[in-house]
């Protein structure tokens, strides 16, 4: 449960009022000034030392005080995703105002099987507590299969405007990045934005996660033909100009080869003897084959190219042996959270999705919080009248919430319901954010992988007609018997599987209970009870074999524990931190929970936990040089492994 504090909610008055209060001068087309701002936009006083709430400035203190706070104000609004836009006004003083559009995307309405199937797919892949799962569902988000970014805001934006884009890019080095956008593509679980440099024909691909700025909507538009979205929709994270196929020959035993026929369709296996297999898969450039090579380990045997097996040799030489920082002094920031205006944010749309109104115990149950942490943000949202000694009509806010008490005479502890209202369709407001029309796109296209309903492709329909074609999911192709285990979940049933763990080389029966399936990091996991083991365990499913036999569950089983499943090596475990080089980043950032911190000398350090030190093992040996475990007690992490594998080239 969350703590309030008097100072807590006097910024959290001040920034929704000063969000709302921009938003109305864009309606009216009437800028407003700092100063008219800082004279006359009034908060209550918190706490309240009287029986009824005392207005008092926003703003108070001297010139530089009250500058410093607000342009502190204008920097975390920015944060969000809104344009604060600056206009000189004709006696040349400067007013601000926001585009409600730049945050907001138009109204949608779902009917009620797209509701349905909304709230079925942010279960299933969503972001999570950051996301608008709350919006739809009636309990707390549990931990989410996709990347939250603040930045889909204004990118989702651009690209439905066909407008450029400047942010700050970290690759080799953190700089400035001036593109259009062509396409946000998701390979296993990581965003990327697909996209021409400006004033070039070079199309190049930026992940999400690796963007430093909050990226700025240019005024500046493009033209996009076929050819350049082809390209743009061709583009792969290992892209090469001059693509070099290879063709790669490995031996493993008959299950693996199995596994990697599921994995790669144009395997080609043939039988040898003893027992053992040889494969031949055809990769696009020696990178993709070597990283084949690395995330097999001891489980294949590299035949050939010759030349793979001594760009093998020189990389396994290099694991985990660069140069050690000491990182008793690092400070790292923790993962990314919503502040007091998204919080905010995140429940006025709930009550602006609820036609009836929610209720203190359905808002508290829904977002994790206290019942008297939502009545503090709620009443002060309803009472909201930022100029409300003006006389410029102030009151018609959009977001005006009208609070229903059953028992005015115990309002401070009466379950009271808040709803939205507002004057006329044209200040209906959107509980949508730009960043939400990619969260529910996403979803609902992993979600038509395992539910097969005319609502998501409808409810798809209805987001691309106002964000137009903006997205491409890169699905894996190898989770062919996922149906066969959402049958189970469905009917609840219990199957017996025929399972290959994680860095196993061969499979084992396994008896489970499917309960709840989830995407994370582009590939789909399933909770289940594993009565051959006798708890809660959780499977990928392209590492199911087979499903061999299945019956009813009849038996009650104990109550699961993990409220995070998902994600859960990113709350147990031991702490590990590894320095890496800018260019492996894309290893570890999809680690939960992973923070990270860059040094002096231009690498990044992580910090992450580990249950399993085979883990650790297996993720240095696909770092390889450049990647070096700054954690004493880890120091040879990957030495062992990497010497095993090659012993036996």
């Amino acid at each position: 449960m969350s703590s309030i504090r008097g100072g807590l909610e006097q910024s959290r008055e001040r920034l929704i009022a000063l969000v709302l209060l921009l938003q109305r001068a864009w309606t009216d087309e009437k800028p407003l000034t700092q100063e008219e701002i800082v004279r006359d936009l009034k908060i209550d006083e918190y706490p309240v030392s009287s029986k009824g709430p005392r207005k008092i400035r926003a703003y108070e203190g001297n010139e530089g005080a009250v500058r410093q706070k607000f342009e502190r104000d204008k920097a975390r609004i920015r944060e969000l995703g809104f344009d604060i836009e600056t206009v000189v006004l004709s006696d040349d003083t400067v007013g601000y105002r926001i585009d409600p559009s730049s945050g907001y995307a138009p109204v949608i309405h779902f009917d009620e099987n797209e509701q349905r199937v909304v709230q079925l797919a942010l279960r299933f892949c969503g972001f999570g507590s950051s996301g608008v799962f709350s919006v739809f569902n009636d309990t707390p988000a549990s931990d989410g299969g996709l990347e939250f970014s603040a930045y889909y805001t204004p990118v989702v934006r651009a690209l439905r405007l066909r407008r450029a884009l400047s942010f700050h890019y970290q690759s080799s080095t953190n700089k400035l990045r001036v593109v259009e956008p062509l396409i946000i593509d998701v390979f296993n679980g990581a965003s990327y934005l697909v996209a021409r440099v400006r004033g070039t024909n070079e199309i190049k691909g930026y992940r999400i996660s690796r963007i430093t700025s909050m990226p700025m909507v240019l005024g500046d538009g493009y033209e996009v033909d076929e050819e350049a979205l082809s390209i743009a929709k061709a583009w792969r994270a290992e892209f090469q100009k001059s693509p070099s196929p290879i063709d790669v020959v490995v031996t493993t035993n008959q299950n693996y080869a199995d596994l990697l026929v599921r994995q790669y369709p144009r395997a080609v296996p043939a039988r040898k003897k003893e027992g053992k297999v040889e494969v031949g898969i055809s990769f696009e450039n020696s990178r993709a084959a070597l990283r084949f090579v690395l995330e097999a380990a001891e489980r294949v045997r590299l035949q050939g190219p010759k030349s793979l097996k001594v760009e093998l040799l020189e990389w396994l030489d290099g694991v985990n042996k660069s140069s050690k920082p000491f990182p008793d002094d690092f400070k790292f920031s923790g993962p990314t959270s919503n502040d007091v205006l998204g919080e905010t944010l995140q429940l006025l749309h709930a009550v602006y999705m609820a036609e009836d109104g929610l209720r203190i115990s359905e808002l508290a149950a829904r977002f994790s919080l206290s019942p008297e942490h939502v009545r503090i943000v709620m009443d002060r949202l309803s009472s909201l009248e930022p100029l409300a000694e003006a006389s410029d009509g102030s009151s018609r806010f959009p977001a005006r919430v009208i609070k229903d008490c059953d028992d005015w005479d115990n309002e401070d502890t009466d379950d009271s319901i808040y709803r939205a209202d507002y004057v006329n369709e044209r200040d209906e407001p959107s509980p949508f954010m730009w960043r939400d029309l990619f969260e529910l796109n996403i979803a609902l296209r992993e979600a038509s992988r395992v539910y097969d309903n005319p609502s998501i492709y409808s409810a798809i329909q209805k987001i691309e007609r106002v964000a137009s074609s903006f997205v491409q999911v890169e699905s894996p192709s190898n989770e062919s018997l996922l149906s066969q285990v959402q049958q189970a979940v469905a009917d609840r049933e219990i199957i017996k599987i025929e399972y290959t763990p994680g860095v196993a080389e061969e499979s084992t029966t396994r008896s489970i209970e499917p309960r709840e399936i989830k995407v994370l990091n582009g590939h789909t996991y399933v909770r289940a009870y594993c009565t051959t083991r006798a708890g809660w365990r959780t499977f990928r499913v392209d590492r199911i074999n087979a499903v061999v036999a299945k019956s009813p569950a009849t038996e009650e089983r104990p109550v699961d524990t993990a409220k995070n499943w998902l994600t859960q090596v990113g709350d147990e475990g031991e702490e590990v931190v590894v320095v890496v080089e800018p260019g492996q980043r894309y290893l570890f950032e999809p680690l939960p929970s992973s923070q990270w911190l860059v040094l002096d000398d231009g690498r990044h350090a992580v910090k992450f936990r580990i249950i399993d030190e085979s883990f650790l093992d297996h993720l240095m040996l696909l770092a390889g040089p450049g990647a070096v475990v700054a954690t004493k007690k880890f120091a040879k992490a990957g030495h062992e492994l990497a010497r095993r594998i090659a012993s036996q080239l």
